[in-house]
């Protein structure tokens, strides 16, 4: 085995692969290990290289490059976070189903839908200023405009109430495990 320990870079090196390894517990003053298998040599910041014929005052660092990777200590989700996240992932689901029904229509006239609706919906039997504005500025007749948004309201209608109910299904779905769920459970429940 071909070990190398270089503080300043805080690496150790066995047969050509290197670490990083906590550098504490060298000795004050050595800059470098190098080991061939049988012998080797420590460098130090104010002196001569020193031949090595043992390594095991160095065993440690070998340890420590052969222990696995630490990863940060990030404490497991609570039941209550885990369920959230899968509430919030079943939500964005839905909100990108929702979306794709509506592409192409800028947020301003979406937000107008529900009273284009209901104007439409009470046309000629009651005022309805959004849609004779509408239809005067798009040149077709106020009646013609009406019949197509209760038209368009009808074929969205079923598709967004489907999508809707597919999500609701899917909350049900996620509440029904109760209140310490497994993340498997969770994650088994996609859109």
């Amino acid at each position: 085995m071909r070990l190398t320990i270089i503080r300043d870079d805080g690496v150790v090196g066995i047969d050509g692969v290197f670490k990083r390894v906590d550098m504490g517990a060298l000795p004050a003053g050595v800059r470098a290990v190098q080991w061939d298998g049988s012998s080797g040599h420590v460098e130090y910041d104010n002196g001569p290289n020193a031949d090595l014929d043992s390594i095991s005052e160095f065993q440690s660092f070998i340890d420590a490059w052969n222990m696995p990777p630490q990863l940060p200590n990030n404490p497991a989700p609570t039941p209550d976070e885990m369920i959230a996240a899968a509430h919030a992932r079943i939500n964005t689901a839905y909100e990108a189903a929702v979306k794709a029904l509506t592409a192409g229509y800028p947020e301003d006239e979406i937000a107008s839908w529900p009273k284009q609706e209901d104007e439409a919906r009470a046309f000629g039997t009651k005022d309805t200023p959004w849609i004779n504005s509408a239809a005067q500025a798009r040149g077709i007749a106020p009646a013609a405009l009406a019949s197509l948004i209760i038209a368009n309201a009808d074929a969205l209608a079923p598709l967004h109430g489907a999508l809707t109910g597919k999500r609701q299904l899917l909350r049900d779905q996620i509440n029904a495990l109760g209140a310490n769920p497994s993340q498997a459970a969770l994650d088994a429940i996609q859109w």
